[in-house]
């Protein structure tokens, strides 16, 4: 069993644009109208996509859910792709990377952030799947984030 917002950063002394991935996450959230929070906050945006009829939940089975994640964080960004008992998880740092598995062959394919859409309308093609962006669940702590996050989720 996992839970939503699988993995946590750790807070460093780094300048969070100090990778490309930090870059990355700070354009994405600068084109989303949004701005980090004052100070040392370590901001994320955790995005959660499911092909059941209700919010994603915030507990599943990676065994057998069929799920796609989009985890934004002040240093990196991610995603996560499970169906069929198999998964994917790919994390973008200085360079993506492996998370534990890549059972899809994902890290291949790991477009920049910003066609994160395409990756994922190509992933509901290859596996006959249709993720209900309407019922994202959305996760942070960035405020008043809420609408446009759920907005572009919406027209991914």
């Amino acid at each position: 069993m996992r839970g939503f917002g699988m993995y946590r950063t750790t807070a460093n002394s780094q300048h969070p644009w100090s990778t490309l991935g930090g870059a990355a996450a700070a354009s994405w959230l600068t084109e989303r109208g949004l701005s980090a929070p004052p100070g040392n906050l370590r901001w994320h945006a955790e995005i959660a996509l499911d092909v059941v009829d209700d919010i994603a939940p915030l507990q599943f089975d990676d065994r057998v859910a069929t799920r796609f994640h989009l985890d934004l964080y002040f240093e990196e960004w991610g995603f996560f792709f499970c169906h069929g008992g198999r998964a994917s998880w790919i994390r973008v740092t200085d360079v993506p990377f492996v998370h534990g598995r890549d059972d899809f062959q994902l890290l291949a394919q790991t477009p920049p952030l910003s066609d994160i859409g395409t990756l994922l309308r190509g992933v509901e093609r290859d596996h006959g799947i249709q993720f209900r962006r309407d019922r994202a669940r959305i996760r942070t702590n960035l405020q008043r984030a809420e609408a446009p996050l759920r907005a572009w989720v919406e027209a991914l």
